[in-house]
């Protein structure tokens, strides 16, 4: 039978200590209370009505509601008024103490926006109205819920009723900003996709924020507020039907090409026909929605086909994991088309954090195979190019390095190549063994890539040789090193049984067109030759 550790009881011991306080002591606890509702008692066309409602009236007709103060108004109160593409008149008894009236620029269109009217003290027993007026059918005639309070209650209770759509926007904001971001240092040969994915998210975030009703926290530019949405609509399919036509389907990619274009083309027209005034967005919007429907049951039935013919597997997993996403789609397009526009992003919004979470999961396991993949790599090319012994570099990298100097003529015209021969390996190892052979061999490294490390790279090529590759062909330069290396030798030599020595020659290039096997010949010729005169 296991035994409860001491750090289990103290852990449990204080998640009940916290969980008690927190539980028992709510009545000391600070807080914010939500706006006073001014949703009941109001007239319209002497009749009662309670907001929110939605009332019969021609578009570009104006429609009034009123009603009577009463004594929470003999103080000052700010008003939140919420308009939906409606121009706006407050007014208390004959006196206009608010009005945004919406069209009158280029730069401000009709916009769904928050409005924060600060009434006077002493209204109490006055007649407060509010006049709307909206250019579209869809919109004239709602009238939407009515609050009063200080400007913190408003605040609050805003971030408390439309804060969690903000936050998915700037979440999946930042996903796809991170993903596009750190696809520029992914190999192009190996990314899977993931780019059209992130600026899918980034695109569908804007739309969320702009439908979030919080962007005025962060703006007041009246024509971003009123076109973000519309504007990132028709975009961001796009990404989404790149990704599946390049990445999901084997078979009849040609299908859903064209649907890319269609998208592209509809920006260019509803932009271009809402600011030369021909037709404004939310006319459009219903073409866009069509548009999105189509290329969605398109895109269904060619990953269903390819599923069933070419029993493509990652289009079954996508396919899975879009599902989700169809069906949240569907629900917010139904309430878009019977006008329940309190509803508008709120179903797409959980839908989309669910997709997207799947989908940052999959993005971070694959940054992970990749980063495994590239450290497997460079640990795999560090040993292709590593002497075993001297733990230095070897023959192939000594060929790399020389053949990347010879792309450069000006580092061509400095290269000093310098050969080593260690004297006598074979009688090491067959007097003294081959453990005291190789710990020649890496002395013999370790003293020239010593002396030579402040102008070159220095290589073992072979059982017994070595070679070094100077940045500089100075004579002077080398002689000095040379005597050096001399000294060295006739140090170390004493600190062995047996004769411990090199035997070293350089070459430079006197010509262009020398070859890297000339420059190696002539480094090894002059290294015999010092060879014999020793």
């Amino acid at each position: 039978m296991k035994t409860i550790k001491p750090y289990m009881i103290l852990f449990i011991s204080v998640i009940v200590f916290f969980t008690f306080y927190f539980i028992n002591y709510q009545d000391s606890k600070i807080t914010i209370g939500d706006p006073l509702s001014l949703n009941h008692g109001w007239t319209y066309q002497d009749e009662m009505i309670d907001l929110p409602t939605h009332v019969h009236v021609p578009k570009g007709q104006a429609y009034t509601i009123t009603q009577t103060l009463d004594e929470s108004f003999h103080e000052p109160q700010i008003l939140m008024i919420r308009s939906s593409l409606q121009d706006v008149v407050v007014m208390v008894d004959d006196t206009i103490v608010y009005q945004k009236i919406y069209g009158e620029s280029i730069d401000q269109p009709y916009a769904s926006m928050w409005h924060f009217i600060k009434l006077p003290r002493h209204i109490d027993g006055q007649v407060l109205s509010i006049t709307f007026s909206s250019p579209y059918q869809d919109m004239s005639g709602l009238i939407n819920p009515v609050y009063y309070g200080t400007e913190v209650m408003h605040y609050t209770y805003l971030v408390r009723t439309h804060g969690l759509r903000l936050l998915i926007g700037f979440m999946m904001l930042i996903i796809g900003i991170v993903v596009m971001v750190s696809n520029f240092f992914i190999d192009k040969k190996q990314d899977k996709g993931f780019i059209h994915l992130g600026l899918f998210s980034f695109l569908i975030s804007l739309w969320i924020i702009a439908e979030s009703r919080m962007l005025q926290f962060f703006t007041g530019s009246e024509l971003l507020i009123g076109t973000l949405a519309y504007l990132t609509l028709p975009l961001f399919m796009i990404p989404v039907l790149m990704y599946i036509e390049n990445y999901m389907l084997v078979l009849n990619k040609t299908f859903i090409k064209p649907f890319k274009y269609v998208f592209i083309t509809h920006f260019i027209v509803i932009t271009c026909l809402h600011f030369f005034s021909v037709v404004d967005f939310f006319e459009t919007v219903f073409v866009t929605q069509i548009f999105i429907v189509l290329s969605i049951i398109t895109a269904l039935v060619l990953l269903i086909v390819d599923i069933k013919k070419a029993q493509n597997q990652r289009a079954l997993k996508f396919l899975k994991t879009t599902i989700i996403l169809v069906v949240f789609a569907a629900l917010e397009l139904i309430a878009f088309m019977f006008n329940d526009f309190q509803s508008t992003a709120n179903y797409l919004s959980i839908g989309l954090l669910i997709v997207m979470i799947g989908m940052f999961v999959n993005y971070f396991k694959f940054l992970i195979s990749r980063l495994k993949l590239s450290y497997e790599a460079e640990i795999y090319e560090k040993l292709a190019f590593m002497d075993h012994v001297t733990q230095g570099n070897n023959r192939l990298a000594f060929e790399r390095d020389l053949d990347a100097i010879y792309q450069s003529e000006e580092k061509k015209k400095h290269l000093r190549l310098v050969i080593f021969d260690l004297d006598n390996l074979k009688k090491i190892n067959d007097q003294y063994g081959h453990v005291e052979g190789d710990r020649a061999i890496k002395k013999a490294f370790y003293i020239i890539s010593d002396i030579f490390k402040d102008k070159g790279i220095c290589y073992r090529i072979g059982g017994d040789e070595f070679a070094c590759i100077l940045e500089t062909e100075d004579h002077a330069y080398y002689e000095t090193k040379k005597q050096a290396l001399i000294n060295e030798l006739d140090v170390s030599e004493k600190e062995t049984p047996y004769h411990f020595g090199l035997s070293f020659g350089s070459s430079t290039i006197h010509q262009e067109t020398m070859s890297p096997q000339t420059l190696i010949n002539l480094a090894d010729q002059d290294m015999y030759i010092n060879k014999k005169r020793a």
